[in-house]
């Protein structure tokens, strides 16, 4: 999975140099956004977990000019041991400024797969904070939180929680 993911990126970063001409025209694509790595989260919830909590997570964005920016994610393993794959609907971020920097926040709508025998919804906030921009690219870290229900193992009861992850590495690039 890690190389999948490593080759992935590899592909993804070099890519947009050789299509930023074409869509400089006014093109489709606005901006992409490859996110991941190593990362670890945690289970907030009431109850006892045992979740796994050691994950190779993958995020491309794609910002289209006229129709918002729509996101796959793929996380692996998950934390009830298996594999997911996301797909979802990105909102425009609130941009914080911090000085020569800046915070985003924003969250995703979308549909998940790995957890029940069919997708479940999808629910995400992210903040990304940049640290270096030059010229069309920019970099930085993320970190993402998801609000989950399950079921207690024990009690059997349905348990509300919210999963945070460690930070990951964030890469823009912006066509325009």
């Amino acid at each position: 999975m890690r190389r999948i993911v490593f080759a992935l990126l590899v592909i993804l970063v070099i890519s947009p140099s050789a299509w930023a001409q074409e869509y400089k025209s006014g093109g489709f694509v606005r901006s992409l956004t490859l996110e991941g790595g190593p990362i670890a989260s945690h289970h907030f919830q009431a109850s006892e977990n045992n979740f796994h909590q050691r994950h190779t997570l993958g995020i491309v964005k794609l910002g289209t000019r006229d129709y918002g920016t729509w996101g796959v994610y793929v996380l692996s393993p998950n934390s009830v041991e298996d594999t997911s794959i996301g797909v979802g609907y990105v909102f425009s971020p609130y941009v914080v400024p911090l000085g020569p920097t800046e915070l985003e926040l924003t969250g995703a709508l979308g549909a998940v797969t790995g957890y029940q025998n069919y997708p479940v919804p999808l629910l995400a906030g992210e903040a990304r904070l940049r640290l270096f921009e030059s010229g069309p690219w920019n970099a930085g870290v993320a970190m993402a939180a998801l609000p989950y229900i399950t079921d207690d193992d024990v009690t059997g009861d349905t348990v509300f929680g919210i999963v945070a992850t460690t930070p990951f590495l964030s890469i823009r690039y912006r066509f325009e």
